[in-house]
C-alpha cells in the first residue's frame, strides 16, 4: 500500500515527473523530477506555505509548513472530500487521507482544437476552516501551470472580515538537467523602439524582486551552456499576474536564490514574526556568479488573492473553490517537428538521480 512519503512517477503530454506528499500534516503537494521531451527542466516544486493577515491586524496565519502565529499545516484530505466546514478531527475524521493516493488525483487530456495534451498532478488539503488545492498542470507545448485555490469555509470568529492570502510557491528549475550552468534574468517593456525598447537583464545578485504589470515585467531562468538546434539558450519564463498587492507581511512577488539542499534551510520555515522578511534577509542573499558560468537557481513566487467575503450569500455555508495561477514557459526548449516530421533531440544530462 501506498504510504506518505512514497515517489510517484506519472507521465503524459510529453511529460514524465513524480509527485509526493511527504506526510499526512505538512507542506502539501510536492513535484519532482518534471522532464519534457526527455530533457529535465524541474527538480523540485511545492507550495509550501501561505501567509494569511486579516484587515485590523489580527490575526495573520502562517499556513502550511512549520505553522506559526495560529496557523495551521496542510492536512492531506481525501479527494472527494465535500468542500464545506469539516470537522477533521470530530465528526469528518473519515474524510482525512489514510494513504497519500486518497488525496491525489492524476488526469490525462489529449489535445483538442483549442488546448494542447496535458498532464495534471492535484491534490487537496485541509487547513483550519479552509480547504486547499495544489494543481500543477503539465502541457504538449511545454507549459507549467501552477494553481492554487480555496475552498471550505469562512472563518467563524471573522467571517466578515476581508483578508489576502499570500501563497508561496518554490521552484527550482534545472534547464536541460545541466546544473548548476543557470542564469537568472529580468524583463522590461521600456517603449515600442525596434532597438532596446524591450531589455533581458541578468542579475548579479540573489535577493527580493517586485513585479510590475506597467512594464510587463516578467522573469527567467536561461541556461548558460545548452542550446537548441538553433544556437538558442533554452530557458524557462515565469509569467506572474496579480490579484493583489503586496504589504508590510508578505513583501516581494518573486526571490531569486541558489540551492543550498531540499530540507529546511531553503526557506520554507520562514515566519518567525509571520511575514516573509527571512527570505530576503537570510535566503536569498549573497552574489550570483557572471552569466558565463551560472548559478542552480531557486525561485520563490507568490500568488496572491484579496478576500472580500460574501459571508450574507454566496459563501454562507461554504467557499467555492477560487483558483488562482501563473505560468512557467518555455523559450527556445522545446524541439519543433522539421517538415520531415523528424525532432531534433539533444542529449539528455540529469543533474542528479531521480
Amino acid at each position: 500500500m501506498a504510504a506518505f512519503g512514497d515517489y510517484h512517477v506519472v507521465s503524459g503530454a510529453g511529460w514524465s515527473a513524480y509527485w509526493r506528499i511527504a506526510q499526512f500534516a505538512g507542506a502539501g503537494l510536492e513535484i519532482w523530477w518534471a522532464d519534457f521531451q526527455g530533457h529535465r527542466v524541474m527538480w523540485r516544486a511545492t507550495q509550501p506555505f501561505a501567509i494569511v493577515p486579516y484587515h485590523g491586524g489580527d490575526p495573520i496565519y502562517k499556513d502550511g509548513f512549520n505553522p506559526l502565529c495560529g496557523g495551521a499545516a496542510f492536512y492531506a484530505l481525501k479527494h472527494g472530500a465535500e468542500n464545506r466546514y469539516l470537522d477533521l478531527f470530530g465528526t469528518d475524521a473519515g474524510s482525512q487521507a489514510a494513504v497519500d493516493t486518497d488525496a491525489v488525483v492524476v488526469t490525462n487530456e489529449p489535445a483538442d482544437d483549442f488546448n494542447p495534451a496535458s498532464l495534471t498532478i492535484t491534490a487537496k488539503f485541509w487547513c483550519g476552516w479552509y480547504q486547499y488545492v495544489h494543481s500543477w498542470t503539465f502541457t504538449g507545448d511545454g507549459v507549467i501551470n501552477p494553481r492554487v485555490a480555496m475552498g471550505g469555509h469562512l472563518n467563524p470568529y471573522k467571517p466578515s472580515v476581508a483578508h489576502v492570502h499570500h501563497m508561496y510557491f518554490r521552484v527550482d528549475l534545472d534547464i536541460d538537467g545541466q546544473y548548476p550552468h543557470d542564469v537568472f534574468e529580468v524583463f522590461d517593456h521600456h517603449n515600442f523602439n525596434l532597438v532596446g525598447g524591450d531589455e533581458w537583464v541578468a542579475q548579479k545578485k540573489q535577493g527580493k524582486l517586485l513585479a510590475n504589470p506597467d512594464t510587463a515585467r516578467k522573469w527567467r531562468v536561461r541556461s548558460s551552456t545548452s542550446q537548441n538546434a538553433k544556437k538558442e539558450f533554452r530557458s524557462y519564463e515565469l509569467e506572474l499576474p496579480r490579484g493583489a498587492g503586496r504589504d508590510d507581511f508578505s513583501t516581494g512577488d518573486v526571490w531569486v536564490t541558489i540551492y543550498r539542499g531540499d530540507g529546511v534551510e531553503q526557506g520554507q520555515d520562514v515566519g518567525n514574526a509571520c511575514t516573509d522578511k527571512e527570505l530576503e534577509s537570510m535566503y536569498a542573499v549573497g552574489p550570483l556568479h557572471p552569466t558565463t558560468t551560472g548559478d542552480d537557481i531557486v525561485m520563490w513566487i507568490v500568488a496572491r488573492h484579496h478576500h472580500e467575503p460574501r459571508y450574507q450569500s454566496e459563501e454562507a455555508n461554504f467557499l467555492p473553490f477560487d483558483y488562482h495561477e501563473f505560468e512557467i514557459v518555455p523559450r527556445s526548449f522545446a524541439e519543433l517537428e522539421s517538415s520531415t516530421g523528424e525532432r531534433s533531440v539533444a542529449g539528455r544530462r540529469d543533474r542528479r538521480d531521480g
